[in-house]
């Protein structure tokens, strides 16, 4: 699931996606309406169409089970097991880009090297040839244009890298307990639990199996 944008403060009741689900069907928001005899149990319904234009009714189920299942996923994502994997990916990842901008900086290297030569032979060519002073001219060029492409890169490569404060997987997996602690505790109010669905999730397309019983 891609990574959140804002989306407003979370909507009253208990539904976790308010706001969050997208119909696969015609692509509308689906609403949220509570049923039962307190007014308790979310339904999620893709009824705008009806609402504004008149057309068929789409798509409509219950959110207890949806709600439930996001709740686990969640808390799975922040699985300790998750959480080393996901540090180690990270390592991996941070030794792959140094030794991208290793190799870099050694292209540069050898490109600065060759520009400086490229100029000296230039520079020392008889002007009256004007036929070599061209050809060495434009390889001079070439040569600056080569560095002026590689610092670029490196330039690119720097500007994009993200640098956080490093957490430590112990770090990481205390602030899981205290989420799994957190989100399991009967007092935890329901828009803290949607804060951090939308912390972790920024849309949900949603459709469902007609055939299914």
């Amino acid at each position: 699931m891609p990574t959140s944008r804002h989306h407003g403060a979370p909507k009253h009741g208990d539904a976790l996606l308010a706001g969050l689900l997208r119909c696969r069907r015609c692509g509308r928001k689906l609403m949220i309406r509570y049923t039962g005899p307190k007014h308790d149990i979310p339904r999620y319904s893709c009824w705008r169409g009806l609402h504004d234009t008149g057309e068929p009714r789409c798509i409509s189920f219950g959110g207890l089970r949806v709600d439930v299942a996001i709740g686990e996923a969640i808390l799975q994502v922040v699985d300790p097991h998750a959480i080393s994997l996901a540090v180690e990916a990270e390592t991996q990842a941070n030794v792959r880009r140094d030794q991208v901008h290793a190799a870099l900086v050694r292209d540069l290297e050898a490109a600065r090297y060759s520009a400086d030569r490229a100029f000296r032979q230039y520079d020392s060519v008889d002007p009256e040839n004007r036929l070599i002073a061209a050809e060495l001219e434009l390889r001079w060029n070439w040569a600056l244009a080569r560095v002026s492409e590689i610092e670029t890169r490196i330039a690119e490569r720097n500007a994009s890298a993200l640098t956080p404060s490093p957490l430590l997987a112990t770090d990481l997996n205390a602030l899981t307990a205290d989420l799994r602690t957190v989100w399991s505790a009967p007092t935890t109010d329901a828009r803290l639990k949607k804060r951090i669905v939308r912390t972790l999730i920024h849309e949900v397309v949603a459709n469902i199996d007609d055939g299914a019983a």
